[in-house]
């Protein structure tokens, strides 16, 4: 899919997936061939080889990220506000990828791995990286409200032409069937209209609205502790926990 969209000119820079996509070699390979960025989540037992050339886990790599380093930011709304996290990345042998952390604000030990990669002569920053893993939830969501409402996942995939046939009536089938009000009759047009003023707001209370998100830029930088950091000999503490 990645191939064909590259080849069909569809407009994109970078590629999102789970951790079921980011072991994947093929799918890493074909988003570099393509010229496309990606940040892919990957389990915790992925292995990165770092600057000084040792070979190592993601888990390993967050347990030498200084405590300094933690960068709380939003990844984006959520259906609570905005989905705020402490991140950190760290460099690896290759100038071209990264690999990013995610932990959550009330559970130090609950962390997320991302790799991720940007083509050369792309500008690559904490928070551009942060707003791509963020992208994720999205369409997530709007998968499962296509299963849910539409009937995404009702399809025969057996064939080729039943799953062309299927999907594209599916994003088409909410706004076809978006509730209308029932024609009003006549003997009823006093009850249906609504009044002429509209109701008071209750006493002392203001409409309430999210926070705008955060639009700080940064040029391209690479962690400049991952350059010259050096494992942990074995015993020593993690990371304090989050915030």
């Amino acid at each position: 899919m990645i191939t064909a969209a590259a080849d069909a000119g569809v407009p994109f820079a970078w590629a999102a997936a789970d951790e079921v996509y980011g072991r994947s070699s093929k799918l890493r390979e074909a988003c570099e061939k393509a010229g496309k960025g990606y940040v892919l989540a990957v389990p915790l037992n992925f292995t990165v080889t770092l600057p000084s050339g040792r070979k190592t886990t993601v888990a390993a790599v967050a347990r030498l990220v200084p405590a300094a380093a933690w960068e709380t930011r939003s990844c984006g709304p959520g259906c609570k506000g905005h989905r705020e996290y402490a991140w950190a990345w760290a460099a690896t042998a290759s100038p071209r990828h990264w690999v990013l952390i995610r932990r959550s604000m009330g559970d130090p030990a609950d962390l997320a791995f991302y790799y991720c990669h940007a083509p050369a002569g792309r500008l690559a920053s904490l928070p551009a990286l942060i707003k791509v893993a963020g992208k994720r939830w999205p369409v997530e969501e709007c998968l499962q409200q296509g299963k849910g409402q539409a009937g995404l996942n009702q399809h025969q995939v057996r064939t080729w032409h039943s799953f062309h046939r299927h999907t594209p009536c599916c994003p088409c089938a909410p706004g076809r069937c978006w509730p209308s009000p029932p024609p009003a009759r006549p003997h009823m047009t006093k009850l249906l209209l609504p009044s002429a003023s509209p109701p008071s707001p209750l006493p002392g209370a203001t409409p309430g609205s999210c926070p705008p998100a955060r639009t700080t830029s940064h040029p391209e930088t690479t962690p400049a502790w991952s350059r010259s950091a050096s494992p942990r000999p074995a015993g020593s503490s993690a990371c304090p926990p989050r915030p």
